[in-house]
């Protein structure tokens, strides 16, 4: 039998299904958005706006907020783990403005509204001012709870949330007394070849013994090779790193201790390890054409067996954070915490030619170590009637940042057609940085009618960073190679800087279920200081006149609606606007900051809307568009690494007797060549054009024996395309990064909850 007709054959059956439960009566109900759960809806007869802490510091209903903010919950984010799919890959589809996964192990390029994400998890920021970008997949779906969404700039936790923030709540304890969740699974190629095989295994257990109680889970996945559309195992992503051949492990809990009906006492932990053991390497041509540069050659992106290296790409984190709630301090609520972090990335070799049959092969690899604690208090004051809520706080943060390489023998390298790793040096790979965050904060909101409310609040924030003394690794590897060179040092320094940054916002109701808003927000962020130094020439100057803070000014409008009769949308116009931009150069990767005003507009949306008691359907949208002035004083596009195509989504999901959902969706990108034709105008380096894409996925669930089922497709249509990650890093990374996306995937998972 052709290998291709039984994946053929299933999707039709699929499809056929989907086409049958689509005529049917008695059709179910989603989510009165992509992000609340059918279960919540067959309960209640009025809906509820989700409450969310991440937006003011405090529990609000989103109803209640000035400002674009979504709550995707624990029900949505199991349906779409059911296809095997990661954390990056959920929320980039069900996020409006944030820009689709990239499918490696990093979240690089996955901007909202232009502009960098700040990523938490319960709370305690983890993109700090190093960012190996793998934040999404440092935290696997099944420990997931919940996940809040603040979209456009915001400093209420502080730096590096110009874009938004994204902060992912872990599972706490449950209602009964004790439970557990059992959860296997797998996942196949189109052609379920056995390399192509992924294995999945968890356990949960939550309880709630009324002064105690907890929630502890772990899950290991295993992951063989991912194949493109047509079946062929995708190359080594050597910028990134990829998925392929790994093992994942996840260790989560926490346990809160209710001391009293007002104060409460928790501690949570994550152990995380994500290890890639692969034999494959990338294609780099006939004689190493690619990395020399051969205008002559095109690169092949294929996956080359027969690789050495003993130290491959791995992610490895360490996360104890504790919290102490107290309902009645002066009056008061008390929220504290303490938190740190330890997280340890490997990248993939990289190799540059350096002319003369040189080479300089090397592998990065990060260490991070970050502490602080967070003290915030909120109190409401009753004003003739009206509510005034008050907000107040101090955060304070230490990270300290290092970074080296792993150098490779040129000569095994270039005998191996880069197969062969040979270590034989360590560098240090730019200066040690040590930053100190400290941050004080006040945010109000006031009643000032029945359906009329504000908001508006300052935070001061001081940011230090200590420049160690290093050497330049250009500087040392000559020193090393040509003997009686004598290498320069980059003297170190102390970089500091201060901002104050406000937020004002109105929200009117217009109904019950319907409000518009306005919002004015900043927020800042400090570039990557060890990242600009890697590259620097020794005689650099290290100061605070030399590496500036980037500060983002947002501005949106916004109307929303929840109504009891199924319909849940929103809409939201904005503009941000900086006067500084990050630049990424080749050949050297290099990053720096530029004094040149940047603009980003557009809108996002969503959309969902309950046609029958059990049928539900909907959508996203987002269309982004950002410029930069360019030294001609012109306003120029802005690439697809930075500013999102225009993205679109739709699902329509049925629920049977509780027994049977089904969901059917899509994904839709559209093409842009802006920003690559203002380049060839203007005369700078060319950004990849991006080329639109759909994918649709089928995801369905089915009680069977005392369990659930979950069965999901991805890639229904076995689409041949590239992500946006992978087009437009083509010209910051080249070639061989521009990858071929996953062709049509099969999960299938057993979950038991008892």
């Amino acid at each position: 039998m052709n290998r291709f007709m039984l994946p053929m054959q299933l999707t039709c059956l699929t499809l056929a299904v989907c086409t049958q439960l689509y005529a049917q009566d008695n059709v179910v109900t989603n989510s009165a958005s992509q992000t609340s759960s059918v279960e919540a809806q067959q309960k209640e007869t009025t809906q509820l706006a989700p409450i969310v802490v991440t937006a003011t510091r405090s529990a609000k209903s989103i109803a209640d907020i000035a400002g674009t903010v979504y709550s995707i919950d624990q029900a949505e984010i199991e349906k779409q783990a059911n296809a095997g799919r990661s954390t990056a890959d959920i929320i980039g589809f069900l996020i409006p403005s944030l820009t689709p996964s990239s499918g490696t192990t990093s979240n690089y390029g996955m901007t909202m509204r232009g502009r960098a994400v700040q990523y938490m998890i319960d709370g305690v920021p983890q993109t700090g001012s190093r960012d190996s970008s793998r934040q999404l997949n440092s935290i696997q779906p099944s420990m997931i709870e919940r996940i809040e969404v603040v979209s456009g700039a915001t400093s209420i936790y502080g730096s590096g949330a110009t874009g938004g923030i994204i902060n992912i709540i872990t599972k706490r304890g449950g209602q009964d007394p004790i439970s557990f969740e059992t959860k296997v699974g797998m996942t196949a190629g189109n052609n379920f070849k056995s390399d192509a095989m992924a294995y999945e295994a968890s356990q949960s257990v939550l309880f709630n013994q009324g002064v105690l109680q907890g929630a502890f889970g772990a899950s290991y996945t295993t992951r063989g090779e991912i194949q493109d559309s047509h079946g062929n195992r995708i190359g080594p992503e050597v910028a990134q790193t990829d998925r392929q051949d790994t093992d994942t492990l996840d260790l989560n809990g926490r346990l809160t201790w209710n001391i009293s009906d007002e104060q409460s006492l928790s501690f949570g932990a994550q152990y995380f390890n994500d290890e890639q053991d692969s034999e494959y390497g990338p294609d780099y041509g006939p004689n190493l054409a690619y990395v020399k540069r051969d205008p002559t050659y095109t690169a092949s992106l294929a996956a080359v067996k027969g690789m050495q290296l003993e130290t491959q790409p791995q992610t490895e984190r360490y996360a104890f954070n504790t919290q102490y709630e107290n309902q009645n301090v002066l009056g008061h609520t008390l929220n504290a915490e303490a938190y740190y972090r330890n997280e340890q990335a490997r990248w993939f070799p990289s190799a540059q030619a350096m002319g003369g049959g040189l080479y300089l092969v090397y592998q990065s690899e990060t260490d991070i170590d970050v502490y602080g604690a967070r003290v915030a208090l909120q109190k409401q004051f009753d004003l003739n009637g009206r509510k005034l809520g008050l907000s107040y706080g101090i955060d304070y943060e230490n990270e300290q940042d290092e970074q080296n390489i792993q150098m490779y023998d040129s000569a095994a390298f270039v005998a191996s057609n880069g197969l062969n790793y040979k270590p034989f040096n360590y560098y240090a790979f730019g200066p040690d940085v040590e930053t100190e965050k400290l941050g004080t904060f006040i945010q109000t909101d006031f009643d000032v009618t029945d359906r009329l409310g504000l908001k508006a609040g300052v935070r001061y924030e001081r940011v230090e960073s200590q420049v160690d003394e290093s050497t330049p690794y250009l500087e040392a590897i000559t020193a090393d190679l040509q003997p009686g060179y004598q290498a320069k040092t980059l003297n170190g320094g102390k970089v500091k800087h201060d901002a104050t940054l406000f937020n004002l916002g109105a929200l009117y109701h217009l109904t019950d279920a319907q409000q518009i808003f306005a919002n004015f927000s900043q927020g800042s962020s400090l570039p990557d200081i060890q990242r600009m130094l890697r590259d620097v020439p020794a005689n650099f100057t290290v100061n605070s006149q030399t590496i500036d803070p980037i500060k983002v000014n947002n501005y949106e409008l916004g109307w929303r609606v929840q109504a009891e009769n199924g319909l849940n949308a929103s809409v939201t116009t904005f503009y941000n606007d900086s006067d500084k931009s990050l630049k990424f150069g080749r050949p050297n990767y290099t990053i720096e900051v530029l004094d040149t005003d940047e603009r980003v507009y557009g809108v996002e949306g969503n959309l969902s809307y309950r046609l029958q008691p059990n049928w539900t359907v909907g959508g996203t949208m987002a269309y982004t568009r950002g410029q930069f002035k360019n030294t001609a004083g012109k306003w120029q596009e802005l690439d697809a690494i930075r500013v999102a195509p225009l993205k679109g989504t739709a699902f329509s999901e049925w629920q049977f007797n509780n027994d049977m959902s089904l969901r059917v969706q899509a994904l839709a990108i559209g093409g842009t060549d802006k920003a690559k034709k203002d380049a060839v105008k203007y005369g700078s380096t060319v950004p990849a054009e991006i080329k639109g894409f759909a994918t649709m996925d089928v995801i369905a669930n089915a009680k069977a024996g005392p369990g659930t089922v979950g069965f999901g497709v991805y890639n229904v249509w076995n689409a041949d395309y590239k992500s946006v990650y992978s087009q437009a890093v083509e010209s910051v990374y080249g070639a061989i990064s521009s990858l071929a996306a996953q062709g049509r995937t099969y999960g299938l998972s057993y979950t038991l909850k008892y």
